[in-house]
This record gives C-alpha cells, sequence and structure tokens, in this order.
C-alpha cells in the first residue's frame, strides 16, 4: 500500500479547553509569567470563537482523514516530560505497546497500538542508519490526545505514536526530521495497510522561555505558505536556530510529515493566533 492521507494540527491545549473559567485557570497557571499579564487575556467571546474555528479546521481535517479511509494512523509528537525525563530523552522513539492510554482534563483516550507498523519503522531505522530507541510503556498527553479528540474522536483503527525530542537539547535539525519522514515513507509504501499521518504540534510559543506570550505570526505564515506551494522540502534547509528563533521548536514533528509528503501541496491550511501564547496551525494534505 502506501500513505493515504497526511496531516498536522496543533496541540495546544486550550484548543480542548472549555471557554470560559477552564480555559483562563490554564492559561493563568501556565502563562502567568508572559509579560503582557492579564491584559492580553482574550475575552469569552474571543475564546469562543477560536474554538468555532479550530473545530471548523478539525472538521476539515477528519473528513480528509475518513475520505482516505486509513488503516493506522501515525502521530508524530513530542513528550513534554510525561513518559521521558532527564534520565532518558530519546531523539526518536517508536511505541510497540499493544495499546496506549491518556487523559486530559475529563477526557480519557484508549487505542489499540500497531505495533507491527512500528517494528517496520524500527528494521527500516536500523537499516538505513536511524537508530530509533523504542519501548513498550507510555502515557498519551496533551500533544497527542488533544487533536485525536476532533479528527480520531473513537479508536475505530489503530494509531502508532512516533516521539520527536523537540524540548531537550541537542534536539535534531530540521533535515534529519525530514529524512525519518521519508524512511517512513518508504515503510508505507511496503505496507500491506493504508496508512496515514498526523504531525503535531506548535505553532508558534515559548513555553518556559523569557519570551512566554509572543508569537511569531509573520515565519508561521511563511511556513503555511510554502506548504501550500509544495516546498516543504525547502524547509529541511532551515537551521535549528532558524526554527527556535520563531518559537517554532515543535513543527520539528511536522517536519517528519514533511519528509512523507515530499513535493505535495497542502489542499488546506489554517492559521489562528490564540491571543494568549499559541499560533494555531491545521493542515491537511491529499495524497
Amino acid at each position: 500500500m502506501a500513505l493515504v492521507a497526511a496531516l498536522a494540527a496543533s496541540h495546544a491545549p486550550n484548543i480542548l479547553l472549555e471557554p470560559g473559567a477552564e480555559w483562563e485557570d490554564f492559561m493563568e497557571l501556565h502563562y502567568r509569567m508572559a509579560p503582557h499579564g492579564a491584559s492580553s487575556k482574550p475575552s469569552l467571546d474571543a475564546q469562543q470563537r477560536l474554538r468555532r474555528e479550530a473545530e471548523q479546521a478539525f472538521a476539515m481535517l477528519r473528513a480528509d482523514l475518513q475520505a482516505a479511509s486509513p488503516d493506522v494512523l501515525i502521530v508524530v509528537a513530542n513528550d513534554q516530560f510525561v513518559n521521558f525525563s532527564f534520565n532518558n530523552i530519546p531523539t526518536f522513539f517508536v511505541t510497540l505497546a499493544d495499546e496506549v492510554k491518556g487523559q486530559f482534563t475529563r477526557h480519557k483516550f484508549h487505542y489499540r497500538v500497531h505495533k507491527e507498523l512500528g517494528r517496520a519503522v524500527l528494521n527500516a531505522g536500523m537499516e538505513k542508519g536511524i537508530d530509533f530507541s523504542f519501548g513498550e510503556y507510555v502515557e498519551l498527553q496533551h500533544t497527542q490526545v488533544v487533536p485525536l479528540y476532533f479528527v480520531l474522536p473513537e479508536p475505530t483503527i489503530p494509531i502508532l505514536p512516533i516521539y520527536v525530542n523537540t524540548w531537550v537539547d541537542p534536539i535534531p535539525t530540521p533535515r534529519r526530521c525530514y529524512q525519518v519522514g521519508e524512511l517512513i515513507r518508504a515503510v508505507a509504501a511496503a505496507a500491506r495497510e493504508r496508512v496515514a499521518i498526523l504531525g503535531t504540534g506548535g505553532l508558534s510559543h515559548f513555553p518556559g522561555s523569557p519570551r512566554i506570550g509572543e508569537i511569531d505570526t509573520q515565519f508561521d505564515h511563511k511556513l503555511l505558505e510554502l506548504l501550500r506551494e509544495g516546498k516543504g522540502r525547502r524547509l529541511a534547509d532551515f537551521s535549528l536556530e532558524q526554527i527556535l528563533q520563531a518559537g517554532d521548536s515543535e513543527f520539528l514533528n511536522w517536519m517528519v510529515v514533511l519528509g512523507c509528503v515530499g513535493d505535495a501541496k497542502a489542499s488546506e491550511t489554517f492559521y489562528m493566533p490564540d491571543h494568549v501564547a499559541t499560533g494555531w496551525g491545521f493542515v491537511s494534505w491529499k495524497l
């Protein structure tokens, strides 16, 4: 078979938080150090509008995924000290469990894992000089479940969680992530199953940084324009410093997807800054 669909989407927690008290309590806890402080907090109407716009974007991605009828969905995300800490930080990690579970606020998630495809990725990496870490015991977190809530609300197909280290130095270069995507595309082409892939994260944000609360919308729009033009390959030439300076470290998860889609043009793109911390981005490629 082959890769039949590719998606990319932000996993910002407030996408799935209820507008109002839940949204504001979370953002106050995590972004209280932002220079803008409470003055930049979106009104309830603005929060509700952002939620509607995100749901509309996700509806398009979900429709494209359903139309492609995949047998498995690879989910490329980063860990945020839920599974990996300073005693073990893998650069790339493949999940070989039978199932994975997770919870975000009141939402619980439980998916089967396509560990056969995971082992195929692992073995292909060994042959091509990409030494993946691997293991069975991982817990899903918001980096996966926020977009999964919208694009795969029912566990009708198995997933394959793959992790990219985007948080702890040293982190991989855009080109290395693109190469991982190229490898996954080759594995998908040789698989019996119809394979889809979802990259999550970002876009621009600066958690844990003195720049917390900034959003580089100009850089985000540049990224999305290149995706619409089918020039994602050019982003592999971006330096790591360029990506980090714009607050787009989690775009490295998207870079894996770009390695899968090659020169395909994005069929839909959506973008909305949340006016607090993050530029939300959503993309679909019809392959």
